[in-house]
């Protein structure tokens, strides 16, 4: 077979495998959506827990229909400590906050036990790994496959982003509502942004599921809520996710990481 032909079979096989994927996400996440504006919050909380095992489930399905395996891979120990840098940028860019009088940051102090942040950090990885095996566990290496690290990447980004919009948008789950909805969307898709590059990054060391789900994971615990009980402030606009020190945070991460890994990973990769 010419290189030509297996060039376009194995195209071929990537894109199948990617709009099995994405097939799978789209029907067994669409109802969970519907159901998140029709029930109490209480309610809509478990289903956005369902909703994180849609990624998982999807790429079980496409797997089992394509033939085309999920990539698990192993981590190094380097991978999986650099995993805690965005989440400890952030406490960083909080602590320098405090320093500022003008952004009325305060530090409450360490209220928060050790064991807590290690249980706390293990159970969010648990969930995040249901939406890590489906990004990073299948969609992103078949991606990969035909593409660069940049297109991979900015098409996972524009996937993942569009699989938040909905429970950004369903009243109490999952947005700042302190600030407008128009602001929760752009600031958390800058802060997504970077962040899943930054994931990008540490898949391409070593390939693996792992290192990205524990950095997910990480994030989700510390800055969702571990921080929040060490640092308050005045304005809404600053905490969490959906706050600028997430946006500014991120960003600053990728553009450090992002244009070297660009360049060396040009070339599609044989996962």
């Amino acid at each position: 077979m010419a290189t030509t032909d297996i060039h376009r079979t194995v195209e071929q096989r990537a894109n199948r495998a990617v709009l099995t994927f994405l097939l799978g996400v789209v029907v067994l996440g669409a109802p969970l959506i519907v159901a998140m504006y029709l029930v109490d919050e209480s309610v809509g909380e478990m289903l956005v827990i369902g909703l994180m095992l849609v990624p998982a489930v999807s790429a079980l399905i496409a797997r089992l229909w394509t033939k085309e395996r999920i990539t698990f891979g192993r981590p190094a120990i380097s991978t999986l400590l650099l995993a805690f840098v965005p989440a400890l940028a952030m406490v960083l860019g909080y602590g320098l906050l405090t320093l500022v009088p003008a952004a009325e940051m305060t530090f409450l102090g360490w209220n928060v036990s050790v064991m807590s942040i290690a249980f706390g950090i293990l159970q969010a990885a648990v969930l995040g790994f249901g939406e890590e095996l489906g990004w990073r566990g299948y969609l992103l290496p078949q991606l990969r496959r035909t593409r660069s690290f940049l297109t991979a990447n900015l098409i996972v980004v524009v996937i993942w982003f569009a699989y938040h919009v909905p429970v950004i948008f369903a009243p109490g789950l999952y947005s700042n509502p302190g600030i407008p909805l128009w602001a929760n969307l752009v600031l958390f898709a800058v802060a997504i942004t970077g962040f899943s590059f930054f994931l990008g990054v540490l898949w391409e060391k070593h390939h693996d599921v792992w290192s990205p789900t524990l950095a997910h994971g990480a994030w989700n615990y510390l800055v969702q809520s571990a921080w929040p009980l060490m640092f308050v402030a005045v304005s809404p606009w600053v905490m969490g996710e959906f706050g600028v020190v997430a946006g500014v945070v991120m960003i600053a991460i990728a553009l450090i990481w992002v244009p070297r890994f660009s360049r060396r990973y040009r070339a599609p990769v044989d996962v």
